[in-house]
């Protein structure tokens, strides 16, 4: 029986390549697919849009609150109802176009003025 010789390499030791540009790309690894990879992150809920711009403005949002929310928002507005006087319930409804004539009772026309800004055509900001 013929005897070969047995070569041992270190794992993980000095390449014996000079280290050209060529050389770099064949032995080197591969970092582009590891670096998209890294900007991927898990999240809780897939189905979930991602969050917005912190720049974007907020009448471009569209809102869609949830039966507590529009409770909640209902409550607000009728309390930012009641804190106007009649005189300037009755101008902000005359302005937006609720209101027609000028012998509307106060009660109707805040109540009026209540559904108006709830439905989001009169803003009292």
């Amino acid at each position: 029986m013929s005897e070969k010789q047995v070569v041992i390499t270190k794992v993980g030791g000095e390449s014996s390549l000079p280290l050209s540009p060529k050389n770099k790309e064949e032995g080197g690894t591969v970092r582009k697919p590891l670096k998209s990879i890294l900007k991927v992150k898990g999240v809780a809920d897939p189905a979930k849009p991602p969050p917005l711009k912190k720049t974007a403005k907020r009448s471009n949002r569209i809102r869609i609150p949830t039966a507590s929310g529009t409770k909640r928002q209902r409550k607000t507005v009728r309390q930012r109802v009641s804190r106007l006087s009649d005189s300037e319930a009755e101008a902000i409804a005359q302005k937006s176009g609720l209101v027609k004539g000028k012998n509307t009772p106060p009660a109707l026309t805040r109540k009026i003025l209540e559904s108006g800004i709830t439905a989001g055509f009169v803003s009292l900001r």
